[in-house]
C-alpha cells in the first residue's frame, strides 16, 4: 500500500455525506488513523451541503447526484470519493471485483468460500454484501490476502478506480427508478473496467452488451460440471464456472481442491433457500429475486414447481419476459401480489387460468397451501424489489418463511 494515500488525506477537510453502515465505517476508519484536520458528518440533502468546506467528500452509495450537482464535483474542491475508491486504490492488485444485475452475492460468496479454503495466502469478503471495505483495511494492510469485493451499481457509479480483477456477470434491466434508463445504468456498472489497464483482466458474462476496455477479456460461456454442486440450478453452476476461471486461471488452485470447494459451499440465505416441507410441499426463499429473469431461473432450477409467488414494488421495469413465460408454463401456478403483481396479472390476462392476484404476502402463502399438491414446491421469487411493503429482501423472505410454518 502507497504512503501515498495517507499523504492524500493529512490535514484534510472530510465530510462523510450518508451515515448508514458505510457512513459508521469510515467514520470508524478515520478515528482509528487520525490523519485529517477533520471529519464531520451529514445526512443533508443535496442542497443543503456546503461544499467549499471540504477538500473531500466521502459520498454513501444510497445517496442520489443530480445535474449539474454532480458537474459540481468535477472542479478540484470538493473531491467526490467513497470508502469504495480508497480501498480499491489502496489494494488494487490484489482485488477482486464482482458486479452484475443478478447472482453477485452468490458468486462473490462462492469466490471467497473457495479462496479462503485453497488459497494460501487468505482472502477477505467485502464490499455490497454486507461487510463496509474499510472495516477490514488494517487487515489487508498488515498481510498479503485477496479482497473478494461485490460492488454494486451505487459503489461503481461515482468510482475513479477499478480492481485489477474483474467479474461482470450480467447486465438486465434494473434500478431504473434510480437511474432512469438502462444506458445510464449500464454506464455505472461499467466503471469495474473503466479504470483497467492493459495488465488488468475482466471476466465478461455472456449477457452483457459488447463495450470497449484496456483489460484482457474473458468471455465466460461455459457452465461449471466437474463436480456435484449443493446449490440448484443452471445459473448458480455458471456463476461456478466464473469462480472457476478466475481461481484456476489467475492464481493457480488445482483442480480438485477447487472442485471440492465449489461443491461444498451451500449458498446464501433468500437466495433460492429450502425453508423446509409442510404438509408434503417443499417451501423455497428466492426474495433476493427483483427481476424477472431471476422467477424464470428459479422455476427452471427448483424441482418440480407447483407455484411461484410473485409480486412487489412496481419500478417500472420491463416485465414482458415474465409476462410470455406465464401462460406457456401452465404445470406452474402464478400467484401475483402487490403493485407489480397486479401489473403482471393485467398484463397476463385473467383468462390464463394459472395466474391469479391478491392482495399481500399472507393471502398469497395461504393461496399456495391451498392449490400447491403434495410432493411439490411452491418458491417466493418476487421479481420485484420489496421496498414499500418490507425493509428489505430479508425481511421479506424471513416473512415469508414464517407464514409458511403457520398452521
Amino acid at each position: 500500500m502507497s504512503d501515498e494515500i495517507w499523504e492524500r488525506y493529512r490535514g484534510k477537510k472530510i465530510l462523510i455525506w450518508g451515515y448508514g453502515r458505510e457512513g459508521k465505517s469510515t467514520e470508524n476508519f478515520f478515528r482509528r488513523h487520525p490523519v485529517a484536520a477533520s471529519v464531520e458528518i451529514s445526512e443533508g440533502k443535496p442542497d443543503e451541503i456546503e461544499y467549499e468546506k471540504y477538500d473531500f467528500v466521502f459520498k454513501s452509495p444510497g445517496i442520489r447526484l443530480e445535474y449539474p450537482v454532480r458537474e459540481q464535483f468535477s472542479e478540484m474542491r470538493p473531491e467526490l470519493t467513497s470508502q469504495t475508491e480508497l480501498f480499491i486504490e489502496a489494494f488494487r492488485d490484489r482485488v477482486i471485483g464482482i458486479t452484475g444485475t443478478k447472482g453477485k452475492s452468490t458468486t462473490t460468496a462462492l469466490l471467497h468460500h473457495v479462496m479462503k479454503t485453497c488459497y494460501p495466502k487468505g482472502a477477505c469478503l467485502v464490499g455490497n454484501i454486507g461487510v463496509p471495505c474499510l472495516d477490514l483495511f488494517d487487515e489487508m494492510a498488515s498481510g498479503q490476502s485477496v479482497a473478494v469485493f461485490e460492488l454494486s451499481c451505487h459503489q461503481l457509479a461515482y468510482a475513479k478506480v477499478s480492481p485489477h480483477i474483474g467479474l461482470f456477470l450480467n447486465l438486465y434491466e434494473d434500478h431504473l427508478d434510480f437511474y432512469g434508463d438502462r444506458a445510464t445504468y449500464f454506464q455505472a456498472k461499467r466503471h469495474l473496467t473503466e479504470y483497467q489497464t492493459e495488465e488488468d483482466f475482466l471476466y465478461v458474462g455472456r449477457d452483457v452488451p459488447e463495450f470497449t476496455t484496456k483489460a484482457q477479456v474473458i468471455r465466460v460461456t461455459d457452465l461449471y460440471r466437474d463436480g456435484s454442486m449443493e446449490i440448484p440450478g443452471a445459473h448458480n453452476r455458471y456463476n461456478a464456472s466464473f469462480v472457476r476461471h478466475v481461481v484456476t486461471e489467475r492464481f493457480g488452485l488445482q483442480g480438485e481442491d477447487v472442485n471440492h470447494a465449489i461443491d461444498s459451499f451451500t449458498g446464501l440465505p433468500h437466495r433460492l433457500q429450502y425453508i423446509g416441507t409442510v404438509d408434503g410441499v417443499r417451501y423455497y426463499d428466492d426474495s433476493i429475486s427483483t427481476i424477472p429473469e431471476a422467477t424464470i431461473q428459479a422455476v427452471e432450477s427448483v424441482p418440480e414447481v407447483a407455484t411461484v409467488i410473485l409480486g412487489g414494488m412496481d419500478r417500472e421495469i420491463d416485465y414482458s419476459p415474465l409476462i410470455a413465460f406465464i401462460p406457456e408454463s401452465r404445470q406452474v401456478n402464478f400467484i401475483c401480489a402487490y403493485a407489480s403483481g397486479r401489473r403482471i396479472y393485467e398484463a397476463v390476462g385473467e383468462e390464463v387460468p394459472n395466474i391469479c392476484y391478491v392482495p399481500e404476502l399472507a393471502d398469497a402463502v395461504r393461496e399456495a397451501k391451498r392449490i400447491t399438491p403434495q410432493g411439490k414446491a411452491c418458491v417466493l421469487s418476487p421479481a420485484a424489489a420489496s421496498y414499500g411493503y418490507f425493509k428489505n429482501f430479508e425481511e421479506r423472505g424471513d416473512r415469508f418463511a414464517e407464514l409458511v410454518r403457520q398452521q
